[in-house]
């Protein structure tokens, strides 16, 4: 009995979003994120509420979530702003932010001042991004191991007491007392000479032994470093849990604030969104979320020749990388993986490989673009059939930090591949100079 409890506590106590808390009807509870709409033409702006959060996952693979963001942009624009961040399940925000309509601008030949004001519409989208913020140890780190740390820390600032404290120092901590006081003295001799060199030299700025001004750039050098490196490691533990649109469709605000500032203040009232994985927009958005292994846009050109003689053939076969998307399914199967991602291109010609591409290592995630310019891969085609033999592999990899790689998916490009990798295929060399831009999943 004991042990049937206890492997129904680590069930329950390990649920993540791909095995969601279930409906009363039986479907699972998605979430969604709740979101106010202001509009106040009295000032010209647009007042975004971000409400709260429910139904959000816990833990990602073997790693808990530590805090939840929601950043919010208008598009067309470039203004964003973030929530602050909240360790709750249910997160409750209430943040308001202000995307102004009426903006000043300066000509660049004259200089002088012209005011746009801009009007909502359809055209206009509220796009809100949910991201969960991971912790840096394990899901399974037990208690156990943290009060061990707790007592090694004691027991090293015990090794040390405060000066005038009444703690016994036995004999194993009176070697380390004996190295502080040389270490002290040490210092204290090197202080001396600093100043005795001072007053012989005295205090020109060219001849300074130890300047204040060198030890402060250092000190702005290394807190500059150190913050640095503290917002990469921020943005490495983050992970996009999903975005929900809103049109700013005037049919849209059809009520009046609570607390309205102006009588003319119009709002959406308050709104509870699904949040979906992100998606470019394109056609064919509704079948790549069936994937399970992720897929990738990539673009296939064939380059056309400058003067095309007999027996030749049109020019190189590029193959582009430009977008990675996968489900949040993915994103957790590949957390589980505990190790960071890759994309690799290559050109395999009779079978050997002529040409790769690899890309840099990013952290799971649902939605990943590339540079297009440098994303790519070409197939030289100096003759008439010089392609027959040629083809791309394009494989998705995680590797960690012991160097094991795990391939989580992969497919060709050639003239003897179906499906839809076959048409690619057929349609770039059918239209040389056109490129063919598609979907394709991972195997």
């Amino acid at each position: 009995m004991a042990m049937a409890k206890l492997k129904n506590f680590i069930d329950t106590s390990l649920k993540t979003v791909s095995q969601p808390i279930e409906r009363a009807t039986g479907g699972p509870l998605e979430p969604e994120v709740g979101l106010r709409i202001v509009h106040s033409t009295d000032e010209k702006s647009l007042r975004v509420t971000v409400l709260g959060a429910r139904h959000l996952p816990q833990n990602f693979g073997l790693t808990r979530v530590n805090s939840y963001i929601v950043k919010v942009k208008l598009l067309p624009g470039k203004e964003k702003f973030e929530t602050t961040a909240r360790n709750e399940s249910w997160p409750q925000w209430n943040e308001e932010f202000c995307f102004p309509l009426r903006k000043e601008t300066k000509a660049k030949k004259f200089g002088k001042t012209k005011v746009v004001e801009e009007e909502i519409g359809a055209s206009k989208i509220i796009v809100a991004t949910l991201y969960a913020v991971l912790e840096d140890k394990p899901l399974i780190a037990t208690e156990k191991k943290e009060n061990e740390k707790d007592n090694k820390a004691k027991e090293s600032k015990s090794l040390f007491p405060v000066k005038g404290g009444k703690k016994e120092i036995g004999g194993s901590s009176s070697a380390q007392i004996q190295e502080q006081k040389e270490l002290s003295q040490q210092q204290s001799l090197n202080s001396r000479g600093t100043k005795l060199l001072s007053q012989i030299f005295g205090n020109k700025g060219s001849d300074k032994i130890s300047s204040g001004e060198d030890n402060t750039s250092s000190s702005t050098t290394k807190s500059g470093s150190t913050r640095y490196q503290e917002q990469r490691k921020a943005f490495a533990q983050r992970r996009t849990i999903g975005a929900t649109s809103v049109p700013l469709d005037p049919r849209n605000f059809t009520s009046k604030p609570a607390k309205a500032k102006h009588p003319t203040d119009v709002s959406t009232g308050d709104m509870w969104r699904t949040l979906k994985p992100i998606s470019s927009g394109i056609s064919g958005a509704e079948e790549r979320r069936e994937n399970k292994k992720g897929q990738v846009e990539i673009s296939l050109l064939q380059e056309k020749s400058g003067d095309k003689k007999d027996g030749e053939s049109a020019g190189r076969l590029v193959l582009t990388l430009m977008r990675l998307r996968c489900s949040l399914q993915s994103m957790h199967e590949h957390e589980a993986l505990k190790g960071q991602m890759y994309i690799k291109m290559s050109v395999v010609d009779a079978g050997r490989v002529t040409h790769f591409w690899k890309s840099d290592r990013f952290a799971p995630s649902v939605s990943m673009k590339f540079d297009d310019k440098q994303a790519q891969v070409a197939a030289e085609n100096p003759y008439a059939g010089a392609l027959k033999d040629v083809s791309f592999v394009v494989k998705f990899v995680s590797k960690n930090k012991i160097g094991k790689k795990v391939t989580v998916g992969h497919f060709v490009i050639g003239p003897e591949v179906g499906g839809t990798y076959g048409e690619q295929w057929k349609q770039a060399l059918a239209k040389p100079g056109h490129a063919v831009v598609k979907w394709q999943p991972f195997e």
